[in-house]
């Protein structure tokens, strides 16, 4: 199972793939309040650098914070 998983509750920005447990490919940007426009470029980055189409992640999970996509 792919897992893609977002981070946003903090000011830095995390983007990972995950298989079966195991992290394939993790991005980190430290941008404070501006999630909103780094985390759709991050999941492209991340997809292209794993070559793993959108279609083949099979859950997405992302966390609840402070900083959520849309800003605090």
């Amino acid at each position: 199972m792919k897992i893609l998983s977002i981070s946003t509750s903090s000011n830095i920005a995390t983007v990972a793939i995950s298989e079966n447990l195991e992290c394939i490919k993790e991005l980190n940007i430290n941008v404070p309040k501006t999630h909103s426009e780094t985390i759709v470029p991050l999941v492209k980055e991340v997809l292209e650098e794993t070559n793993i189409q959108l279609s083949d992640i099979n859950l997405i999970a992302c966390d609840i914070g402070p900083r959520i996509i849309y800003g605090y």
